[in-house]
């Protein structure tokens, strides 16, 4: 005769581990779920029917057990489910003194006392398994029990049905379950799991009652000395289990979305610690260096040259690792904006005059994915000297001096270096090499009309700040540290930005933006 139980977990997560398992040494975790929990939850359960109905079992209950017993345990069960990776969590264990003895002074004498009384913390590791509900609906996260035995009747039924339905838990109170007996499988239902007699590669333990089981010994108590003894208790065995397969899974791969071509990045900054303007470049060139790994797949050194020549407007250098051959300095350049009144960085931006292919859009947005550490010192893990990008839309309107308007009046973001030293030993403007001169020289290289240029630099608001030192010349001696200055420009004729000037300009510095009067 066939008996079928219908299982689901409506939690999804089934809470137990098999007997004797230390929890923290677990190798298998209990599934397909043991026989023998099942016949003692049962037994617990008609127990309880009988108090409330005053009726007595106690005559079928060893029947019941003998056709449990004696019953063939075939299982299908869902092919989608897994082992969970465990939860860690402290229980109250002993309450006890803590600690168990203190001293105290009264009196210039030093007396033993007792510590407060509390219960003292147990680490519990609780093994589950993760029950499918992902699967064809019809039987999504469903347990079928397939029982084949010769000794059941109507009274073994009757305490089974009455006992399977105030089921509410099996394994741990945590696997909240529902259990019932049905007639048949559904159609698309047959077992994919049976017990064998001997163990081989790939099977599980299962514990199962002997064919000879008795009431006495499936009902036991577990602090009995019968079965507190035993590695397998009286009235069960091992059998082993080979569980299913778990069916290939097909991944739904979508169509990439191409991203329209931008020729502006923008990103906020959120942070604990506020970078100052200092460790403007020391971010940005961090960054920049995350964004050519993610183009590249791998460091730039590793990389061969067509990787290199396809990354050459990113990277700003050549392939062999000279500076980009282009007056105008149409490669990427990355900056860091800081707000006027607190000083915080507000938004690290990444612009080019050439739009941004589909591909180094994807390597922006990918290095940003991670925090970006800024400190100076060598950073760990646990840094807490870094700052979160957030992507901005493309709605987000462009600071001052990034669209399309033109501006007569420009000011330092951050502050602006002369690319060539202006002071020599003793202090003094060298000839012809004066933050104002070296200025205007830029500005001719790079195509705007000086004429009429009013150049403001403020020698009293200068600063130290950390300038970039490319790794071809850091051997050289050499401080990474330079003066830089804040600066006023008021052209003739408006003009249109973005203007980065002066040393370190493709890594924040040197950043103006633009006003009107």
């Amino acid at each position: 005769m066939q008996v079928i139980f219908r299982q689901t977990f409506p939690l999804g997560r089934f809470h137990a581990n098999p007997w004797r398992m230390f929890p923290f040494e677990d190798p298998y975790g209990e599934w397909p779920p043991s026989p023998w929990r099942m016949l003692r939850a049962i037994l617990a359960r008609s127990y309880q029917y009988e108090r409330e109905s005053t009726l007595s079992f106690q005559p079928h209950r060893a029947s019941f057990v003998r056709a449990f017993s004696t019953s063939v345990f075939r299982w299908w069960l869902p092919p989608f489910s897994w082992r969970g990776t465990g939860l860690r969590h402290y229980q109250p264990a002993v309450f006890e003194f803590d600690p168990r003895q203190a001293t105290k002074k009264v009196d210039g004498q030093t007396r033993k006392i007792p510590g407060k009384k509390k219960y003292a913390p147990t680490l519990v590791y609780d093994n589950f398994w993760v029950v499918d509900h992902c699967g064809d609906q019809s039987s999504s996260g469903i347990v079928w029990w397939i029982l084949e035995g010769e000794r059941w009747s109507e009274d073994e039924f009757y305490l089974l049905d009455a006992s399977l339905e105030r089921m509410t838990y099996f394994g741990r109170a945590e696997a909240i379950t529902e259990i019932r007996r049905v007639e048949k499988l559904p159609n698309n239902i047959d077992a994919n799991c049976v017990l064998e007699q001997s163990p081989s590669l790939g099977t599980v333990p299962v514990l199962v009652p002997i064919t000879s089981a008795t009431l006495e010994q499936a009902q036991a108590r577990t602090d009995d000395p019968s079965v507190r003894k035993s590695s397998v208790p009286p009235g069960a065995h091992w059998l082993y289990a080979t569980r299913p397969s778990k069916p290939p899974v097909k991944l739904r791969r979508n169509k990439p979305i191409r991203k329209p071509p931008v020729d502006l990045v923008q990103f906020a900054i959120g942070t604990k610690i506020n970078p100052k303007v200092k460790s403007t470049v020391v971010l940005t060139q961090r960054f920049r260096g995350r964004v050519i790994r993610r183009f590249l797949g791998c460091n730039w050194q590793r990389a061969n040259f067509a990787m290199r020549e396809a990354a050459r407007l990113l990277a700003g250098k050549e392939s062999d690792g000279s500076p980009l051959r282009d007056q105008r300095h149409s490669h990427a350049r990355f900056g860091i904006l800081f707000d006027d009144q607190t000083g915080k960085a507000t938004r690290l931006l990444v612009w080019r005059d050439l739009p941004f292919t589909n591909e180094e859009q994807c390597a922006i947005l990918d290095a940003a994915e991670q925090e970006l550490p800024f400190s100076f010192a060598k950073f760990g893990k646990n840094d807490s000297w870094t700052v979160r990008l957030v992507p901005l839309d493309s709605q987000v309107p462009p600071p001052a001096g990034f669209e399309k308007e033109t501006y007569r009046f420009w000011d330092t973001v951050t502050p602006y270096v002369p690319p060539r030293y202006a002071y020599d030993r003793k202090g003094k403007v060298k000839a012809g090499e004066s933050p104002e001169a070296q200025l205007r020289l830029e500005l001719d290289r790079q195509g705007y009309d000086t004429s009429g240029l009013s150049i403001e630099v403020k020698e009293e608001a200068t600063e130290w700040v950390r300038v970039h030192r490319p790794r071809r010349n850091r051997d050289e001696p050499s401080n990474a540290d330079r003066i830089g200055h804040q600066v006023t420009l008021e052209f003739n004729n408006p003009v249109r930005g973005p203007i980065s000037l002066g040393h370190s300009s493709h890594f924040g510095l040197g950043l103006f933006r633009g006003w009107k009067d």
